[in-house]
C-alpha cells in the first residue's frame, strides 16, 4: 500500500503555531466566540504570511508555495464526520495550532463506490465526497496531531476530538499546486530536512 501520510519534523513548529494562532486570534473572526465556528475556512495567502514571519521562513527555505492556506476548527463537542476532500491523490500539510493533543485524525478504507460528490460554496476546494453508507469501516491510520503531518486528502478522513477537550481543535492545512510531485504522493516529502 502507498503510503498515505509522513510526520514532518520541523524544530520550531510549535513556534510557528503561536504565531498563527496570534495571527487568528489578531487578524480574523475564526474564532470570534459570538459565532458558530466553521470547520473549514480560507485565508488570504498573503496576509498570514505577513503576520506569521516564521511560517513564510519555513515555506521560502524549502520552496514552497502554497496554492491556499486554510485554518480548520472542530468544536470539542463535534461528532466525527467521514469525508474525502478529492478522488484523486492529493497530499496537503496539516499543522496543529491549538487544543490538538488527544485528538485523533483517523483514515479509513472506504471503497470508492461508497462516496457522493457534494459541494461548499465557502470553501476553496468548493468539492468534497460524503459517504453513502454509515458502518464501521476498517481505520486505516489514526494521527495525533502533534506536530506537522502531510497526509493524503483523498483517503477518507475524520477529526476526532480529544475525549477530554475543552476547547476548540485548530490546524491549519496548506495545499500547493495539484502537478507538484509533493501533491501527489506522501513518498516526495520523505527527502524533506528541518
Amino acid at each position: 500500500m502507498r503510503p498515505i501520510w509522513r510526520f514532518l519534523e520541523v524544530d520550531n513548529h510549535q513556534a510557528i503555531s503561536d504565531q498563527v494562532y496570534e495571527y487568528i486570534i489578531n487578524h480574523t473572526d475564526i474564532l470570534n466566540p459570538k459565532h458558530q465556528p466553521v470547520f473549514y475556512t480560507d485565508v488570504v495567502v498573503p496576509h498570514i504570511l505577513k503576520h506569521s514571519p516564521l511560517l513564510r521562513d519555513f515555506l521560502d527555505q524549502r520552496f514552497l508555495v502554497p496554492s491556499y492556506i486554510s485554518i480548520v476548527v472542530v468544536p470539542a463537542y463535534e461528532v466525527p464526520y467521514i469525508h474525502v476532500d478529492y478522488s484523486d491523490p492529493y497530499v496537503r500539510l496539516l499543522w496543529p495550532v491549538k487544543n490538538c493533543a488527544g485528538s485523533r485524525t483517523k483514515m479509513y478504507d472506504i471503497p470508492k463506490e461508497f462516496l457522493v460528490l457534494n459541494s461548499d460554496p465557502i470553501a476553496s476546494t468548493n468539492t468534497y465526497y460524503d459517504i453513502t453508507e454509515e458502518r464501521d469501516w476498517p481505520v486505516l491510520a489514526e494521527i495525533e496531531l502533534l506536530q506537522p503531518v502531510v497526509l493524503d486528502v483523498s483517503v477518507a478522513h475524520a477529526v476526532h476530538p480529544a475525549p477530554d477537550a475543552t476547547g476548540h481543535r485548530v490546524s491549519f492545512t496548506i495545499g500547493f499546486d495539484k502537478d507538484l510531485p509533493i501533491s501527489k504522493s506522501v513518498k516526495a516529502w520523505f527527502g524533506f530536512q528541518r
